[in-house]
């Protein structure tokens, strides 16, 4: 069984609504989904349209030890087929306001109650507070992951490294491993402000970042004003393709073997240490980042350092610049440098300036994405610093478009195969 928490102890950055929206979609795949909200806001029962008033125990009992020998199901509403949600109350900030961190016995109630529910769910979804108390390390002890959405602005990012720094300190008091990833959320591929943030994000955090983005929609604000998730409310409307994506790559990802053994050192900083953690990715517990995943819709795709295709190359050996088809989709690269912004914009994603942007890759000292498309002529433009214009290493004969400000692309076979 697969527990996610999903934490970030900023308020607003799209947590609850992550937590809702996978749990609804997992569920309509077929699986025996549970949705555990630790927050006493109790905002999952609101985006799910469960009344406040109707509620009795949820994880206020648990957290209370009142749900011992008691059976999963007897406790959690149906709110969906397979869907399930054990909802909190505003009595549970009087759990964390009494409980003491040393507790042992209150910690690990959750984590003894998730134990009783193994063989009755696939797998669960915690919803955690905006706040790294007693009931976020609780969660988190209980989780064999964790996901951190950070939204793409300004005041996010500043705080994006102090949040991850403090969650890995309460990681490290577990005393075991627990693969985690940032997410960026309520994105706007409009905004260069956002585009540029998404980068630095890309740049700092990798390979600890989700290769896809949640971006903003109005349909989410709509769908939990009438309690319902976003796959009944839209059903695939861009805002459930986003969320679909991250799904599936979580799908795609290893599930976690148990662990106890003691969480690893901090690589060092230097340049030596960043390049070790990217060619032993296996050793940190973090998977390489996934490649070979249908794009969001728009052809939003987060680049990955690792993505290139190792049959492109030049005779010299060096690999090659330019729009290259490759059995993971369509490799875009360029050269540069660090502070520059680099990203794609072409018909696959609605010309966005931001929706595709190429990441730094300090390794190789180039800029890159890979973004799989089905068979197709596609005309694009390399976006530089926000001023775009045809790609200079295209592989393709001047004078194949009216308009020579615009690259083409030919995809003859689809790139998702192999």
């Amino acid at each position: 069984m697969r527990i996610i928490a999903i934490v970030n102890q900023k308020g607003g950055c799209g947590k609850t609504t992550t937590a809702i929206n996978l749990a609804a979609l997992a569920a309509r795949r077929g699986r025996r989904t549970l949705l555990v909200d630790m927050d006493p806001q109790s905002h999952c029962a609101a985006g799910l349209g469960i009344p406040e008033d109707a509620i009795e125990g949820g994880t206020t009992a648990v957290m209370r030890g009142e749900c011992d020998g008691v059976e999963p199901e007897d406790v959690c509403w149906e709110v969906g087929h397979r869907f399930q949600v054990l909802p909190s109350t505003i009595m549970l900030s009087a759990v964390e306001a009494t409980a003491h961190d040393a507790s042992t016995d209150i910690q690990c109630r959750l984590e003894q109650f998730l134990g009783r529910a193994h063989g009755s769910f696939d797998c669960v979804y915690i919803d955690c507070p905006p706040a790294l108390g007693i009931l976020t390390f609780s969660a988190l002890r209980a989780a064999t992951e964790a996901l951190i959405p950070v939204e793409t602005g300004y005041f996010s990012l500043r705080g994006a490294q102090r949040q991850w720094d403090t969650i890995e300190a309460l990681v490290r008091r577990l005393g075991r491993t627990l693969p985690r990833w940032i997410v960026p959320t309520i994105h706007d591929p409009a905004s260069r402000l956002a585009a540029r943030i998404l980068e630095t994000l890309t740049q700092q955090f990798d390979p600890w970042l989700a290769p896809v983005v949640i971006r903003a929609h109005d349909s989410l604000r709509e769908a939990a004003s009438l309690g319902q998730p976003i796959c009944e409310y839209e059903t695939d409307g861009a805002a459930e393709q986003d969320f679909a994506a991250l799904l599936d790559w979580l799908d795609a990802l290893p599930a976690p073997a148990a662990s106890s053994a003691p969480p690893a050192e901090e690589q060092p900083t230097s340049r030596a240490g960043e390049i070790l953690r990217r060619i032993q990715p296996e050793q940190t517990g973090v998977p390489a980042p996934a490649i070979g995943l249908s794009p969001l819709s728009g052809g939003q795709v987060v680049p990955a350092s690792r993505s290139l295709d190792p049959s492109v190359h030049t005779e010299e050996g060096q690999s090659t610049f330019g729009a290259v088809i490759t059995r993971q989709g369509i490799q875009f690269r360029q050269p540069g440098r660090p502070e520059q912004t680099m990203a794609v914009s072409g018909d696959f994603n609605g010309w966005s300036t931001s929706a595709t942007p190429l990441r730094w890759n300090p390794t190789s000292g180039a800029f890159e994405a890979i973004v799989p498309l089905p068979p197709g002529t596609y005309h694009y433009q390399v976006v530089v610093d926000g001023r775009a214009g045809p790609d200079p290493h295209n592989q393709v004969a001047p004078g194949t478009t009216e308009d020579a400000s615009i690259s083409v692309v030919e995809v003859e076979a689809a790139t998702t195969e192999g």
